[in-house]
């Protein structure tokens, strides 16, 4: 079990628990046991990677992360010390930018994202916490389209939620499907499959 302090992060923001649950369901729910490629969306300080790559083989792995002068001396000396990842890629770049031709194809996706709308709650005094807090950047649904652009036929992408969240469903195109797979108080983790059909 990892501690706190084996990441390298800011002082503006720590990972948590949640994130942790997030990895350990993936490994015990997913169909998959290896990824030739994985993608990770507002990576941060990229502990949901590393931690992935120490439970399944990962052979590639695209890390998007908008925040680089907050977030790269973290993300990439966390990646040397603590991952077990072979071949990454860093994408400094907003979640909605990424991918939109559709050529990368993971078969896991990971994500944290925002778990508030903009005027929902109390802001935070820090811009860069609010941008990893709050949908400032994009907008939720636009994490959910970089989501279903990214998935192989099969593929899975994984995030956490917390309720309330952000109101609807997502909406995701025909050949996808959406379910809720495991939760733990407040916090949901959901399941977003491309399915084996074109």
């Amino acid at each position: 079990m990892i501690g706190y302090e084996d990441y390298a992060q800011p002082d503006f923001f720590r990972f948590g628990w949640d994130q942790l649950f997030l990895v350990q369901t993936v490994h015990e729910h997913t169909a998959h046991k290896e990824a030739a490629v994985l993608v990770e969306l507002g990576a941060g300080s990229g502990v949901l990677s590393c931690e992935l790559s120490k439970k399944m083989p990962i052979h590639h792995a695209h890390l998007v992360e908008y925040q680089q002068n907050e977030w790269e001396p973290y993300i990439t000396q966390n990646v040397v010390k603590q991952g077990q990842l072979p071949s990454v890629e860093f994408h400094w770049q907003k979640v909605s930018e990424f991918n939109l031709a559709g050529q990368i194809q993971a078969q896991i996706l990971l994500c944290n994202p925002p778990y508030f709308l903009v005027r929902s709650g109390r802001a935070s005094l820090d811009p860069r916490r609010n941008i990893a807090h709050r949908f400032v950047v994009d907008e939720h649904q636009a994490w959910i389209d970089a989501m279903v652009r990214s998935l192989a036929p099969g593929g899975e992408a994984w995030w956490l939620h917390r309720d309330p969240g952000p109101p609807g469903k997502p909406q995701v195109p025909s050949g996808f499907e959406v379910k809720h797979v495991q939760r733990s108080g407040r916090m949901r983790i959901i399941r977003l499959t491309r399915l084996n059909v074109e």
